[in-house]
């Protein structure tokens, strides 16, 4: 079974059985970013009362009543280090620059989006803070981000996807009929076409997940009615991108329904598996339990979605992967599948070490050992030495088979890579 069945975001990003496949945005992934910032603003606010603490929110909150502009080449800056840290970074900035958004008008934010297209900034830091901006206004007003940004559909560009199909969803809460209007319509012009030989727009069905992740429980007959007029190789896709990671036990049971009533039964793991990376992105592992704990799935669901939940965890991100993050993923894993412990742990390492993305490739290999050691079996081990025999270089899988404790499985892993 692949690791990845699926999945961006945000997103955060969608190359299906592919682990490399996670670092394209997704909606999801769009709100985790947005979510991030509140978090943070929300710690400034829980240390206020103290020393440094007291002076950043001061600091924040003063910086936040001024109208002069902003220095957007700077603040691009800060956003790409809070990025590649995965932490907080400036937190003062980052805190200063939300609250200022939350004081900006629709007029005013659409000004400052015009200011950054002006500015002629790299194509990388338009890109880091267009997002932050055009967040604040889908929370003032998602048609206008529509009606202004349509045009970019013809881009073909991915972040700008992700917060088009997030204004989608807004707006469908608010006013299902016009939401509906504007994608058919878009549909309709051609915005969507695909040239892939089998017809599939990945774009298009992150837009009927959005629409559909609000009509599962607001116009569930709708719902349904949209999820079968889509060929049958393209429904998982399209309801496993419904935004759920914050719904009801009843908004889960009506997602499982359609899966089952709509989805074609090899599909339904990787629908189940799509929401899963959805909600850890939200809420971390705990949050995939609770998901895992309502739905009734079979065991091979159960896998895809725990695989799925790991790969996005890890991916997601640019930060180097940490002894920390490991153990937390097995640790979880342990609770929830045990016996999958060690060959994710292996896949893991794998996927990190290619191209020294997540860690170097000597690193991962000590780790598979060290990991192997410490189970008393060389499970992780030879998972990480088949998985790098078929992604990248045989002899180096050679040199960690000749470290296999177990003599038999050496020897038949010796034999595999000849």
């Amino acid at each position: 079974m692949n690791l990845i069945r699926l999945l961006p975001p945000a997103a955060a990003l969608v190359l299906v059985g592919a682990w490399l496949g996670i670092l394209r945005l997704s909606i999801a992934a769009m709100e985790a970013q947005n979510g991030m910032l509140r978090k943070h603003i929300a710690a400034a606010r829980l240390v206020g009362s103290t020393g440094e603490g007291a002076q950043a929110s001061t600091a924040a909150d003063k910086l936040a009543k001024d109208g002069g502009p902003l220095d957007w080449p700077k603040l691009a800056g800060v956003v790409a280090e809070m990025q590649k840290s995965g932490g907080l970074g400036d937190l003062r900035t980052m805190v200063h620059l939300q609250q200022r958004l939350r004081t900006m008008s629709a007029d005013q934010l659409v000004a400052a989006l015009d200011d950054i297209a002006a500015l002629g900034l790299p194509a990388a830091s338009r890109a880091m803070l267009e997002p932050l901006l055009i967040t604040q206004l889908i929370e003032q007003d998602p048609a206008l981000v529509l009606a202004r940004f349509a045009d970019r559909l013809d881009e073909h560009d991915d972040a700008m996807n992700g917060q088009l199909a997030a204004a989608l969803k807004a707006l469908a809460k608010t006013d299902p009929r016009k939401a509906v209007a504007w994608f058919d319509g878009q549909v309709a012009a051609g915005k969507f076409d695909s040239a892939a030989l089998n017809g599939k727009s990945p774009a298009r069905l992150q837009f009927e997940g959005a629409l559909l992740g609000v009509l599962l429980t607001a116009d569930p007959s709708s719902a349904a009615g949209r999820l079968a007029a889509l060929p049958d190789d393209q429904r998982a896709e399209a309801i496993g991108n419904a935004s759920l990671s914050s719904s009801t036990k009843a908004d889960l049971t009506a997602f499982a329904r359609l899966v089952r009533s709509q989805v074609p039964a090899a599909d339904q793991a990787a629908a189940f598996a799509r929401q899963a990376g959805q909600w850890v992105t939200q809420g971390g592992y705990p949050n995939v339990t609770e998901f895992l704990n309502t739905l009734k799935l079979t065991s091979d669901e159960r896998v895809a979605c725990i695989e799925q939940a790991v790969a996005t965890q890890v991916f997601s991100n640019n930060k180097r992967l940490a002894t920390a993050d490991l153990d937390t993923l097995r640790e979880w894993v342990g609770t929830q599948a045990p016996q999958l412990t060690a060959s994710i742990t292996g896949k893991v390492l794998c996927t990190a070490a290619l191209d020294s993305r997540k860690l170097d490739f000597g690193h991962a290999a000590e780790l598979a050992v060290q990991y192997s050691q410490a189970s008393g079996n060389d499970d992780v081990l030879v998972a990480f030495v088949e998985n790098w025999a078929a992604r990248s270089n045989k002899d180096e899988a050679r040199d960690l088979a000749a470290k296999i404790s177990d003599a038999k499985r050496r020897a038949e892993m010796l034999k595999r890579l000849e």
